[in-house]
């Protein structure tokens, strides 16, 4: 279950005590979980939030809002964020990608930068396709029973560290948490805009048809995941990436990162002739 906010204009100067909430209507989803839409009075004064937290309670830490409105800092609201969605997204998607560039040749050396061990259960989607996995993380214990199991199952060897030196241009840095520091080796693909991030999900048209026109889609599916725990969303993936303002499509990746693995290949081979 989860909230959203739907900000209205009230024509009003002021909105009274006690009058800030307008009505609330209940949605279902699917035939197990529900959400809430709350209509919110906006005034000349602004709106009176710390009477809308009061409202919804225990839900005020992860309301769904329009991304043109922001909370004061003293305020208890706070955005629900689908960071665990836009991994989810990531890491499927990457998935498809490695798997296509296997079948052109190209195998990829994946870096993953997850420092508090949350997404280790993720590591199966990536680790088959790809030529080598670096885990870059202080919770080393998290990735130690999946790393064994992937290796009896496939041979995949993971590594874990809590750092890592990347010289290679070629290869994708998953960004779990939104704060790697990149250098400008790899390609980053990250939950923030630091690097590319999903934008666009494929397919659920039946779930995005719930979404309000005022609520980021992707924020909305994300609390869909996260919160009403949809498991139709656990092979989600994305459509399009967003990269500093432009959309790129998979394909617009898989022909990315073939053209630097290719790039790469060529480099290493002139060294090795040179040598």
């Amino acid at each position: 279950m989860f909230v959203v906010l739907n900000v209205t204009e009230s024509g009003k100067r002021k909105i009274r005590r006690g009058k800030t909430v307008e009505r609330v209507h209940e949605y279902p989803i699917g035939s197990a979980d529900r959400f809430y839409v709350v209509d919110v009075l906006d005034s000349g004064t602004g709106v009176n939030w710390d009477e809308v937290s009061y409202f919804i309670g225990r839900h005020s830490k992860n309301v769904l809002i329009d991304r043109n409105f922001s909370f004061p800092d003293y305020s208890l609201l706070k955005r629900f964020e689908p960071v665990e969605f836009k991994n989810l997204l990531l890491f499927n998607t990457l998935s498809m990608v490695f798997k296509q560039m296997y079948l052109y040749g190209h195998r990829i050396t994946c870096y993953i930068y997850d420092p508090d061990g949350k997404y280790s259960f993720l590591l199966p989607k990536t680790v088959r396709y790809a030529s080598e996995t670096i885990a870059i993380t202080k919770s080393a214990f998290k990735y130690f029973s999946v790393s064994s199991a992937l290796y009896a199952e496939f041979g995949a060897s993971v590594t874990v560290t809590d750092k890592a030196d990347i010289i290679d241009n070629s290869a994708v840095i998953i960004d779990t948490s939104g704060d790697f520091e990149y250098k400008n080796k790899g390609v980053l693909f990250s939950v923030c805009e630091n690097g590319i991030t999903p934008n666009s999900v494929d397919s659920f048209e039946s779930i995005k048809k719930l979404c309000p026109d005022y609520i980021n889609t992707l924020d909305f599916l994300g609390a869909v995941y996260s919160r009403s725990r949809e498991k139709s969303l656990n092979d989600a993936v994305c459509r399009s990436f967003g990269f500093k303002n432009k959309s790129l499509f998979v394909s617009d990746v898989i022909k990315m990162l073939t053209e630097l693995k290719s790039k790469a290949e060529e480099n290493s081979k002139s060294i090795i002739f040179y040598v």
